[in-house]
């Protein structure tokens, strides 16, 4: 019986028809394998050029590919340079320099005899807030002291913006804990402004050697934080203003306090670009203002409440300008707070009233604005 079946199942076997050539053609050919996506690849030396000019580049924009877009402006990262500096020409221009263009005009402030009178003037004790004693003598060196000095030397002609003292830059220190760049951080900046300006050539990227003779030591890749992982949220997070944070935790995230006055806020207490936040008795006096119902007339606007005001000055900041100001506000909170976020911040923001700000720009005038129309200058 054994026998009978396995003669069955043999003949069976052989007797089966072979399939046909498409068939078995479809059945040997593997699938084709996914195209990978080319990136771009770093070297791993990191004071190599092109990496240090693509870590500047991501400091300055959050990105490696900024680009302009109507709605929404630049993209801004860690850095947050783009909020008051034009970087791409597309940029409205505002009350801060043009970085386009910084090196050569860098390479004639060195030789100009208002500099070296900076020079000698804090030759003994330094710049005031940051010690340092200015001596740059070429453009990349002048840019790098500029960063982590910006008052050491403050270009005459440019005009301080609202009560900052003549003389005094209202740019923060990027490296002191409020922003928090690194050494690496701050020389790769330079490196992307010296390839920005030289049209990509990375043979006039002379960021690191510039650090090194400006500060009479070796530039180190350890101290900086871009390579490590985030430790309290993901990256994605880490750049979203989010519902269950506190509102200082939001303005220190967004860099709001890079702009404006903030009564309570201890590192929101320099920042002269834009209206001071004491929302509690300037938010009222907007919807009233005559130029704020013209703009409802007009279509551009619809806020009925101080909250409704604060939350759409947050998310469509071109759509109203306060009277004296420019319209040098971001675009992109839209997509960097969650809705929650921004409601959140408003109801905070106009608890704040112009007692606590004690600044005279809420009591319906702005800061004065620069002469001639022509933007504020500081230092480039």
């Amino acid at each position: 019986m054994i026998t009978v079946l396995l003669l069955f199942g043999l003949q069976a076997l052989f007797s089966k028809k072979p399939a046909s050539p498409k068939a078995q053609a479809k059945k040997s050919v593997p699938a084709a394998p996914a195209v990978p996506v080319s990136k771009p690849v770093e070297p791993a030396d990191p004071f190599a050029p092109e990496k240090m000019v693509a870590t500047g580049d991501r400091i300055i924009f959050g990105t490696s590919r900024p680009k302009f877009e109507p709605n929404r402006g630049v993209q801004v990262g860690r850095g947050q340079c783009p909020a008051c500096h034009v970087l791409i020409e597309e940029q409205r221009p505002n009350r801060f320099p043009r970085l386009i263009g910084v090196v050569p005009r860098a390479a004639e402030r060195v030789k100009e005899e208002s500099y070296q009178k900076s020079v000698k003037k804090f030759a003994e004790a330094g710049e005031p807030e940051t010690g340092i004693k200015p001596h740059a003598r070429t453009a990349g060196e002048y840019i790098i002291e500029s960063i982590y000095c910006p008052s050491c030397y403050v270009i005459p002609g440019f005009v301080s913006i609202g009560e900052t003292p003549e003389g005094v830059s209202p740019m923060p220190v990027i490296n002191r804990p409020e922003v928090g760049l690194t050494d690496y951080e701050m020389a790769s900046i330079v490196a992307y402004l010296q390839a920005t300006d030289a049209g990509g050539d990375l043979s006039k990227v002379t960021a690191k050697q510039d650090w090194e003779n400006y500060f009479g030591k070796k530039l180190t890749y350890s101290e900086s934080h871009e390579e490590k992982p985030a430790t309290v949220a993901p990256q994605e997070l880490a750049r979203i203003g989010l519902t269950q944070e506190t509102p200082e935790q939001i303005i220190q995230k967004m860099g709001c306090y890079l702009c404006h006055k903030i009564p309570t806020i201890a590192i929101a207490q320099t920042g002269t670009i834009g209206p001071v936040l004491a929302l509690k008795t300037t938010a009222p006096k907007r919807l009233a203002s005559p130029e704020y119902q013209r703009a409802v007339k007009e279509g551009k606007v619809r806020a009925k409440t101080p909250k409704e005001y604060v939350v759409e000055s947050i998310l469509n900041p071109s759509a109203f300008i306060a009277p004296g100001f420019d319209d040098a506000m971001p675009q992109d909170f839209k997509t960097k707070l969650t809705l929650g976020a921004a409601e959140h911040l408003a109801e905070f923001l106009v608890t704040l009233d112009e007692q606590a700000a004690g600044d005279r720009s809420q009591k319906g005038t702005a800061p004065s604005p620069a002469p001639t129309g022509k933007p504020a200058k500081f230092r480039e």
